[in-house]
Formats: structure tokens, sequence, C-alpha cells
């Protein structure tokens, strides 16, 4: 079976990235790694100097509800992969089980396959360069 080599990022639906952005740079030294806002979401990556990535991402459909820790879901969830090969051992393994997955995806910050756990929540299988100079 192919390996994990750990996680790979966690993604946040908040009601303000800013606000995210500043607790977690102020309180937890995170650093950030990339900004984008677009129309319709703006989303913060940040960098933790042991290599732990989260990104907020802040939905123009948000409804500003708190957080509610009964309710399933996140945006998404990473796992970390040790190289762009072993996405490939993956796809195998999924289709070997019939689990239904994206194609490999290139990123500017890496390569990913995304499928989805039995409740509708997605996760990714992420290989990074960036996460890989950080081990």
């Amino acid at each position: 079976m192919p390996e994990l080599s750990g996680w790979s990022h966690v993604s946040f639906s908040v009601r303000d990235r800013d606000a995210s952005v500043a607790f977690y740079t102020d309180v937890l030294g995170f650093k950030t790694l990339a900004v984008t806002d677009r129309t319709d979401w703006r989303q913060t990556i940040m960098l933790h100097s042991n290599g732990m990535c989260v990104a907020f991402q802040q939905h123009t459909g948000n409804s500003g509800e708190a957080f509610d820790y009964t309710a399933t879901g996140l945006d998404h969830f990473g796992f970390g992969v040790g190289t762009p090969q072993e996405l490939q051992e993956w796809i195998a393994r999924f289709d070997e089980l019939g689990v239904a997955h994206s194609p490999v995806r290139d990123t500017d910050l890496g390569q990913f396959v995304s499928f989805e756990d039995p409740d509708g929540i997605q996760l990714e299988l992420f290989y990074s360069p960036f996460a890989a100079k950080q081990a």
C-alpha cells in the first residue's frame, strides 16, 4: 500500500479571513505564504516554521454563523505524500477500490488528487516541493 507522509494542509471556511490570519500570525507564529482574492472567495495560505500549513477561505455565501463542532464538515483536509509518483500509486489504489477521485491537478504550490469521504467531505493527497524542503 502507498504511504502517507503526514498531513499537507487544513483549509478552514471562516467568517473573517483577516481576523483568522491575524490570530494565527500573532498567537501561533504562522506566516503568510499566498493570498488570493476573487469575487466569490478570499483565501490566505499560511505556513508554520515546522511545516504545518493552514488556509483560511472566506466565501461570499458564508451566512456568518459561528462554527458548530457538532455539524459535519470542513472546506477540505489534505494529507501529504512524499513524491509525485506516490500520487499515481494512490490513484491506482483508488481505482482498485472503486473510490472516485480527480486526476492529478497542478497548482503553483504542488500537485494533488482529491476525493471524498463517506460524508462528502473533500480530502486531498498533496505533494508539494515546498513541504518536502521543510522536512
